[in-house]
């Protein structure tokens, strides 16, 4: 029989899914296709959105890809809202995602995973493995330590509560931290520590630099 395929990414509380309706025969109906609970993987986060069957797209294989581009990954305390798509077969069960910005490709297909064999960063049931939170960001924080910042504790109590938050390590956020009133000095350069807990010590024992000028752009230059 023919069916609609009808995209809802405002359903459930803004998660979204899918419905599958029958086409011809007088009082038709819509059948969920319930994605999360079908791939507990394409379940969001608690507490946010994701929007799936915001896209959908026919497969050259007869099945469907259906996209939520508000999914996000958590990886260590990082939340990263990098979109998602499933992979659906011809009778719409899921087999298999793709996220091109959340992992490493191996390859040419960046793939987590598919039904029945390992993929590019996934185990055999697609499920995003570790590999899936490489973050591969370089963060330098431009620092004002002029006369005009007062009182410098508050600035480090800042930095060391925005630092705990980053997923620190060898491979994932690099922090680098440059101060500047009069002149730029840098605190410390990327991959000098490997821990979030390293770096929030060091953040907490920043001394300021003092000065009368303030020179951003210059700071940012030197960055």
């Amino acid at each position: 029989p023919r069916r609609l395929l009808v995209g809802a990414p405002w359903d459930g509380d803004r998660q979204g899914d899918v419905y599958k309706c029958r086409v011809g025969p007088p009082n038709a109906t819509c059948a969920k296709t319930n994605l999360g609970s079908a791939a507990p993987w394409l379940s969001p986060l608690p507490g946010r959105t994701a929007h799936f069957g915001m896209t959908l797209l026919d497969a050259k294989d007869g099945g469907l890809v259906v996209c939520a581009p508000l999914w996000s990954q958590a990886c260590g305390t990082s939340v990263f809202s990098t979109g998602i798509c499933a992979r659906l077969d011809g009778d719409l069960r899921p087999v298999g995602t793709i996220a091109p910005t959340a992992q490493r490709e191996r390859g040419s297909v960046p793939v987590y995973g598919a039904r029945g064999g390992a993929g590019a960063d996934g185990d055999a049931d697609g499920v995003p493995s570790s590999a899936g939170c490489s973050t591969y960001m370089d963060i330098v924080i431009v620092l004002d330590g002029s006369n005009s910042i007062y009182p410098w504790y508050e600035v480090q109590n800042f930095l060391s509560n925005v630092l705990g938050k980053f997923f620190i390590g060898p491979g994932q956020i690099q922090v680098g931290v440059l101060q500047y009133g009069e002149r730029a000095v840098h605190e410390w350069v990327l991959g000098r520590y490997r821990t979030a807990e390293e770096v929030v010590e060091a953040a907490k024992n920043i001394s300021r630099q003092e000065g009368r000028e303030t020179r951003t752009a210059f700071a940012i230059r030197q960055a």
